[in-house]
């Protein structure tokens, strides 16, 4: 059931990103955001999004679930406040949030793929060779 939560949590980051970049122009628009800055962060949640899958699809270890916990939360609080910003017409809106998103899910990644969630090489190497040798 753990694996289900981190590959339902990433298949959602990845269609916001998916629907972001749908309406680059009236997110921007709304956020008051540059364009660079959105797209950083459209790339980085598809990104993040795609580790997340991955890692949930191969180990999706109860022990990771407090980081998926802590980047949701500071998601829904760094959206509210970019709200508020966007709606008196302050240009911070975008840096906040967009910001958030892309350092959050940068973040993320990074914690997925470095130490032991990463990939494991030696395996693969020890597999590979033991076909050689069978065949």
């Amino acid at each position: 059931m753990m694996k289900f939560g981190f590959v339902a949590d990433g298949v959602f980051k990845l269609l916001v990103a998916v629907a972001l970049w749908a309406f680059l122009p009236a997110v921007e628009s709304f956020l008051l955001a540059p364009r660079w800055l959105a797209i950083t962060a459209i790339v980085l949640l598809f990104l993040s999004a795609a580790t997340e899958i991955s890692y949930g699809a191969r180990k999706g270890e109860k022990s990771y679930v407090k980081y998926l916990a802590i980047f949701d939360s500071l998601w829904v609080v760094s959206t509210i406040i970019a709200v508020i910003l966007a709606l008196v017409g302050s240009s911070a809106a975008g840096f906040v949030w967009l910001g958030y998103t892309a350092l959050g899910s940068l973040a993320i990644a990074v914690v997925f793929t470095t130490g032991a969630n990463g990939p494991d090489f030696a395996e693969d190497e020890a597999s590979g060779a033991a076909t050689r040798r069978s065949e």
